[in-house]
């Protein structure tokens, strides 16, 4: 009889709301808890209780256990339970495997003979083309730096991130897999009519836009965007999906400064498919980031058949495919251009629309899973369903 493996994940992120590292940790549990029914058992590590409707439906399923520190002086000192305490925890839960899905690893898990993967998002401090305040960089690099080193297997979102991991760290490449993070389901259910004029109208959308969307912050580099819309049809407008930010009132100076403030719409969309509908109503997708460790934001447009204009020389390239289009970050008037192109040309729309949706097949869960049991596998892990 095959016997059951337990995995424990790193569930800080899971149990928060909208952000980016909430949503893959979400996706990631719940793709391998779909894909392992019978002989993966899954227990999720988090600080708190979560009122989060996805964590708390993930915690529902049968192969799935949501767990906390395991006393009260570690509950009210989460965080140093955290890095140096739960592996009695996970010893005492025969957790055979520590899959910490952000960029921070416990310590002494290799005492314990319990093996540990580590994902790594991003290293957008490293980056040249982004600011950073240099303590914190270089805090965040010597706590990553710390945790590759204990990681038994690395997993790196794109071949970008895994190229500047080895650069940055001196990482053996055989340590590290490129497992790439596709989207929520629901963002393959196409809305109706009723259900796209009810998101129009809540929102106040324009009749034609295109759409960015993502936390606001410097990297994204939405300034460029409002740029390209001088150069672009009058009634094109540019709506921003994102929660606030300082960033945010950044953009809606400069499109005061540049004319166009009534062009410039900002709003954060209070449900999943509230946030599809408006990809779907878009008539193109634009991101002009300096830098992503990949851009989840990319697929979800493509995954509702979203035409994508992206920048060059970051990993939005393994995200879109080879039929979207690709800018310089720099370049306003390229990226004009391109916008007219995608808006004026339906022909082209189509053929984007289309090629766009068989490309994003490669990001689907059960192959993210797929690869996931074969990273774990690496280190002897084997969940054999």
């Amino acid at each position: 009889m095959k016997r059951t493996v337990t995995i424990g994940f790193d569930a800080r992120h899971a149990i928060e709301g909208d952000t980016a590292l909430s949503s893959y940790s979400r996706y990631v549990i719940e793709a391998m808890a779909a894909t392992c029914p019978r002989h993966g058992y899954f227990r999720l590590y988090a600080e708190s209780l979560s009122s989060n409707a996805d964590y708390q439906a993930l915690a529902l399923r049968h192969n799935v256990e949501a767990m906390l520190p395991d006393g009260r002086l570690w509950r009210k000192m989460a965080w140093l339970w955290r890095l140096y305490a739960i592996g009695r925890d996970l010893e005492r839960g025969d957790v055979e495997l520590y899959h910490s899905l952000d960029e921070h690893l416990p310590y002494g898990l290799g005492r314990r003979n319990i093996r540990s993967v580590v994902t790594v998002h991003s290293l957008d401090y490293l980056s040249t083309k982004v600011f950073q305040n240099p303590v914190e960089s270089a805090t965040r690099r010597l706590m990553t730096l710390s945790s590759l080193k204990r990681a038994d297997r690395i997993i790196a979102l794109s071949e970008s991130l895994k190229r500047e991991i080895i650069e940055a760290f001196g990482i053996d490449s055989d340590r590290i897999d490129v497992i790439y993070r596709g989207c929520d389901r629901a963002y393959s259910i196409t809305p109706n009519a009723e259900e796209l004029a009810a998101v129009r109208e809540r929102y106040s959308l324009p009749e034609r836009f295109i759409l960015t969307a993502g936390t606001q912050h410097q990297r994204k580099n939405t300034a460029i965007i409002l740029d390209a819309l001088t150069m672009a049809a009058d009634d094109i407008h540019l709506v921003v999906a994102s929660r606030t930010t300082a960033y945010t009132a950044v953009l809606q100076a400069h499109a005061e400064e540049l004319g166009i403030a009534h062009r410039l719409h900002i709003v954060e969309p209070a449900t999943t498919p509230h946030r599809v509908a408006l990809y779907t109503l878009a008539e193109a997708y634009v991101q002009m980031s300096l830098y992503e460790g990949f851009a989840t934001s990319i697929v979800e447009a493509l995954t509702t058949q979203t035409p994508v204009i992206a920048s060059r020389g970051t990993s939005h390239e393994e995200a879109g495919g080879s039929n979207s289009i690709y800018v310089e970050s720099n370049d306003a008037k390229g990226l004009a251009e391109a916008i007219e192109l995608v808006a004026s040309d339906d022909d082209l729309r189509q053929r984007m629309k289309q090629r766009g949706k068989s490309y994003v097949t490669r990001f689907r869960p059960e192959v993210a899973a797929y690869n996931i049991l074969n990273c774990y596998r690496r280190i002897n892990v084997d969940i054999n369903e």
